[in-house]
């Protein structure tokens, strides 16, 4: 199944008038999220890069997976998804470096910039 269709199964269902998404169509879009953040999210420059917003704590990700996850996490809401809430530590800043969105983090003293 191609990568688009996969992400547009779910929001054809949901338009097509399902007002709740099965628990396996909500697994599905959070699986398909997780996929993207855990892909490389490739940049030119730091305004192709944003944080995430869902699934999960934040994580760097390029403006097009941004808005193909916010999409996802507008149909796992409509859908009435249930979701465990999590614990996130604040994120640093996003930025693009050497190419791929990453976090910008502060120096520690005695190092130089811890990038993960």
């Amino acid at each position: 199944m191609s990568p688009s269709l996969r992400f547009a199964l779910p929001l054809l269902a949901l338009a097509a008038g399902c007002s709740k998404l099965s628990p396996e169509e909500c697994t599905k879009l959070r699986d398909n999220a997780f996929e993207l953040i855990n892909t490389a999210n490739m940049c030119s420059s730091d305004a192709d890069c944003k944080p995430s917003e869902w699934p999960g704590c934040v994580k760097p990700v390029n403006v097009q997976n941004f808005g193909k996850m916010h999409g996802m996490m507008e149909t796992f809401k409509k859908g009435k998804c249930e979701e465990k809430p999590t614990q996130c530590q604040p994120a640093p800043p996003v930025y693009c470096q050497e190419g791929i969105c990453g976090f910008r983090y502060k120096a520690m003293p005695g190092e130089g910039m811890r990038i993960e």
